[in-house]
């Protein structure tokens, strides 16, 4: 027996796999294939696991326990019966194969981002040590649908910033700006930032419109959008805005001009009432009671200056007769004149002539109307004597 064992290395091998599957111990341990796993979202997956039993599998009590925060029972099988456990997996978790079983795999249907942790299954054996086994599951999201956004004017020798973020995506998406259309580009590095999510255009000119597509992405998928760039002239709104504004600040000058022209107008019409006040002087009234009447005003050197009698006369009449009525009165035929019966007298030089311009007919004064107008006017006639170049009476 020894010598064939000997001769045949073989053999040996088969002998001590037979142990090591008959013998208790570390080989009676739950076995998992993979420790750690990745599902995406809302996908199934199949937690693998199963167990060399040395006794009666019926007997036996399999729990799958959820180590997140704390520790949640989502499935269980003891004495022929299922038992379901959290309320987040139920109707989600099941046993691959009908229970009692030697392969102890669960599956978790539309998996949620929360599924992510530790999973432990137990194995309950009567009368001998308990068996356990551990893995890892991480549920993956792809990106949410980005959203384009664009910051900055669009126009000749401008600068943009084209941007796209997605509100979702595990692990964190990756960003990445082409030109589509009309021609296809890629950029790099320092014009994109596929971490942020941005790309920068500076210097733009006509060729460099078209669309853009931003395309985000991580291990679980993939979304994208675009935006279309359509590059044109800054004249359009630098012209209106330019208009506006020139038109604001024109209507204000015009304005400002018109109040200063008003004030300008006042302030002159002020100064120059203040200028008449100050040259106008009021009218020497040097009189003295004629003895016996009251009533006649006679200058001091003799000369007649006037006859005044109450009430002095209305200002319009004094305005129309200084503008219509100048004239030099008519003598009158019952004043002597004092000169006469003096040796040398003529009367024809000294009797008064009415003065004449280029051959113009004198005019005969129309002291009736005067007259007339000064009666209305509740005025008594005011009679001038003429002057004679060396001031005596004529």
């Amino acid at each position: 027996m020894e010598g064939g064992l000997s001769g045949r290395p073989e053999a040996w091998v088969s002998v001590v796999l037979l142990w090591l599957w008959l013998s208790p111990g570390d080989s009676q341990r739950v076995e998992m294939p993979r420790k750690d796993m990745e599902v995406v979202k809302g996908q199934i997956v199949v937690l693998q696991a199963w167990y060399s039993p040395t006794s009666d599998i019926e007997r036996n009590t399999v729990i799958w326990n959820f180590m997140a925060n704390d520790s949640k029972q989502i499935i269980s099988y003891s004495s022929g019966q299922i038992g379901m456990g959290s309320p987040e997996f139920r109707k989600r978790v099941g046993f691959t194969l009908s229970m009692p079983s030697t392969n102890l795999s669960i599956y978790i249907n539309n998996t949620q981002e929360s599924d992510s942790g530790r999973y432990l299954c137990n194995v309950i054996i009567p009368g001998a040590p308990g068996l356990s086994g551990e893995l890892s599951l991480n549920v993956k999201v792809p990106p949410s649908t980005p959203e384009c956004s664009m910051t900055g004017r669009p126009v000749l020798k401008g600068n943009v910033t084209l941007s796209c973020k997605s509100q979702m995506g595990k692990p964190v998406p990756q960003y990445k700006w082409t030109k589509a259309a009309p021609a296809s580009e890629v950029y790099f590095s320092p014009m994109q930032n596929e971490r942020q999510g941005t790309l920068r255009l500076s210097n733009l000119t006509k060729s460099m419109s078209g669309k853009y597509v931003c395309r985000a992405s991580n291990t679980a998928g993939s979304e994208s959008c675009y935006i279309n760039l359509d590059v044109s002239a800054p004249t359009s709104a630098g012209m209106i805005a330019g208009a506006a504004v020139g038109s604001v600040v024109g209507l204000v000058a015009i304005v400002l001009f018109l109040l200063f022209i008003l004030r300008r107008q006042h302030d002159t019409e002020e100064e120059i009432a203040n200028e008449i006040k100050e040259d106008a002087q009021a009218p020497k009234r040097v009189s003295w009671a004629k003895s016996g009447t009251g009533s006649d005003i006679i200058s001091k050197n003799g000369t007649l200056s006037s006859i005044t009698m109450s009430p002095t006369p209305h200002p319009v009449l004094q305005q129309h007769l200084n503008n219509h009525y100048s004239f030099s009165p008519a003598p009158d035929p019952a004043v002597t004149d004092p000169l006469q019966g003096l040796p040398g007298y003529n009367a024809t030089r000294h009797s008064p002539r009415s003065p004449r311009t280029d051959g113009a007919q004198p005019q005969t004064p129309r002291t009736p109307r005067i007259h007339a107008s000064m009666a209305r006017l509740g005025a008594l006639p005011i009679l001038v004597p003429a002057h004679h170049q060396a001031g005596s009476l004529v």
